[in-house]
C-alpha cells in the first residue's frame, strides 16, 4: 500500500461519528480519519484548514445538510471526494448527490463489507487522479470511465424509476454515444436491455421470496402496464411470472 489518505467525517449524532471512525480509520486500506465532526462551523475549518482527501457526511443534520455542505465546498473549487451517508433511501436525495458530484451515497447502518468495498474503490480513484497530475493526457479516458462506473451504481439503485439515457449521459458528463458504446463493451448489451435485465432480475427474485402478486412486482420494479411486464417477462425468462413462481417452489419442495 503506497500513499495513506486523509478522511473528515461529519455527523451530528455523537455515537454514530465513534462508529463511522472505527469503519473507516483502515491504515490498512490505505485511510486515516484526521478529524470527526458534529457541526458545520468545525467541518468547515478542518475541511479548509486540514485538505482532506475524502469527505465522509450525514444528509440530515441540524445546521445544514450533507448536501448543502458538498456544494459549499464544490463551488469553492474544494476537489475532495465526498461520500453522503443517509438513513433514508430517497430518489431526490441521491440524485442531487450524484449531480454534485458525490462519489457515493450510502445507506445506513454501513457494513464493514460495505465500507471495505467502498474504501477499495475510493482508493482506486484517488490513486487515479495522482496518475492524472502526472500524465495529463490520460485524464479524459479514466475520468470517462469513472463517470461512467458511477453511472451504472446509480442505474443499479434507481432502475425502477424512468431511467433515459440522454438524460444520465447529461447527468455524469459523458457523450450519450460514448455511453452506448461503453454499455456494449463492458456489459454486452445496450441500455435499454441492461435496464430491463436488472428488472427481471428483480422480479424473479420477487417471485421467489415472496408472496407479492406478479401485479404489484410489475409495480415495484417499474411496470406501470401489467400485461406488458408479463410479456417482458416471458421473452427474457420464456415463461410467465406464475410459471416462474410455481416452478422454483417445486424445486424447493424437493430440496433441490
Amino acid at each position: 500500500m503506497g500513499r495513506v489518505y486523509a478522511i473528515v467525517l461529519v455527523d451530528d449524532e455523537p455515537w454514530t461519528l465513534v462508529y463511522l471512525k472505527e469503519l473507516f480509520d483502515q491504515e490498512a486500506l490505505g485511510f486515516h480519519v484526521i478529524a470527526a465532526e458534529r457541526s458545520f462551523a468545525d467541518a468547515l475549518q478542518i475541511i479548509e484548514a486540514g485538505h482532506p482527501d475524502v469527505v465522509i457526511t450525514d444528509v440530515r443534520m441540524p445546521e445544514i445538510s450533507g448536501l448543502d455542505l458538498m456544494s459549499y465546498f464544490r463551488g469553492r473549487g474544494v476537489e475532495c471526494e465526498f461520500v453522503i451517508v443517509s438513513g433514508f433511501a430517497e430518489f431526490a436525495y441521491a440524485q442531487q448527490a450524484v449531480k454534485l458530484g458525490a462519489f457515493d451515497y450510502c445507506l445506513k447502518p454501513l457494513s464493514a463489507e460495505t465500507v471495505r468495498q467502498l474504501l477499495a474503490r475510493l482508493y482506486k480513484k484517488l490513486e487515479g487522479k495522482e496518475a492524472e497530475k502526472s500524465d495529463p493526457q490520460i485524464q479524459e479516458p479514466l475520468e470517462n470511465e469513472t463517470n461512467f462506473d458511477r453511472m451504472l451504481k446509480f442505474i443499479e439503485q434507481n432502475y425502477n424509476q424512468r431511467l433515459y439515457l440522454k438524460d444520465l449521459a447529461q447527468q455524469f458528463f459523458l457523450a450519450p454515444n460514448y455511453c452506448c458504446n461503453l454499455f456494449m463493451k463492458k456489459k454486452g448489451m445496450t441500455f435499454s436491455h441492461y435496464v430491463t435485465h436488472l428488472r427481471m432480475q428483480r422480479a424473479a427474485l420477487l417471485l421467489e421470496s415472496t408472496e407479492l402478486t406478479s401485479a404489484r412486482i410489475s409495480q415495484i420494479i417499474g411496470f406501470d402496464d401489467y400485461a406488458y411486464f408479463n410479456k417482458v417477462f416471458k421473452k427474457h425468462f420464456f415463461i410467465t411470472p406464475s410459471e416462474y413462481r410455481k416452478g422454483h417452489a417445486a424445486i424447493q419442495a424437493k430440496g433441490v
